[in-house]
C-alpha cells in the first residue's frame, strides 16, 4: 500500500506536467509562425500559455507577433471552403471562428457532413450489391433480381443527392 501511493503521486505529476500546451522548445520559435500555425488548425489561441511559459525561459518573446500569426492563420482557417473539406472528411466539429465568418463556416461543414454520412451509405449499398452478386445467388431468381435493382436504384439516387450537394457545398466558396 505504501508503493501505490507515491507512486500514484508520481502519475498524478507526469500528468499534469505533460498537459503543457507549450513547451520551453516553442518559446525559442518565430512567434508568428508559431501563431500561424495554431491559428491554420483551428486551435485555440495560446497566447496566454504562451506568455506564461515563455516569459519563463525567454522574457523578450513577442507575443505581438505571436497574435498577428495567429489571426492571419485563423482568418485562413475560417473560410467556407475549409468547413466543408472538413465536414467531407468527417472531421468533427470545432470552430473558433469569429462571430461574421462562423454562420457560414458552420453552415458549408454541414454540407459536407452529408456528403459524407452520404458517402458512408452509398458504400454500404455497395456492398449488399456486391454480396448479393458475389454470393452465388441465382441473380435470375426473381426476388434476387428485384433487391438488385431496388439497391441500385437507392445508390443512383443517393449519388444524386450526394452530387448535389456537392455543388451546394462548393458554390460561392471563396478562399477569403
Amino acid at each position: 500500500m505504501k508503493l501505490c501511493v507515491p507512486f500514484s503521486l508520481l502519475l498524478l505529476s507526469f500528468a499534469f506536467t505533460s498537459c503543457s500546451s507549450i513547451s520551453r522548445e516553442d518559446c525559442s520559435k518565430d512567434m508568428r509562425d508559431f501563431g500561424y500555425e495554431h491559428g491554420r488548425k483551428g486551435m485555440s489561441n495560446l497566447l496566454e500559455d504562451v506568455r506564461k511559459t515563455c516569459q519563463k525561459h525567454e522574457p523578450a518573446v513577442d507575443l505581438a507577433r505571436y497574435q498577428t500569426g495567429f489571426e492571419a492563420g485563423w482568418t485562413e482557417y475560417c473560410t467556407p471552403f475549409n468547413g466543408y473539406r472538413m465536414g467531407v472528411k468527417g472531421d468533427l466539429y470545432k470552430s473558433f471562428c469569429p462571430p461574421e465568418r462562423e454562420d457560414l463556416f458552420h453552415d458549408r461543414f454541414l454540407i459536407g457532413k452529408k456528403v459524407y454520412d452520404k458517402k458512408d451509405q452509398a458504400k454500404e449499398l455497395e456492398e449488399k450489391i456486391l454480396d448479393l452478386s458475389e454470393d452465388g445467388k441465382d441473380l435470375t431468381s426473381p426476388s434476387t433480381h428485384d433487391e438488385l435493382n431496388r439497391y441500385r436504384i437507392e445508390l443512383r439516387d443517393l449519388n444524386k443527392e450526394i452530387q448535389g450537394l456537392e455543388q451546394q457545398g462548393m458554390s460561392n466558396v471563396h478562399i477569403n
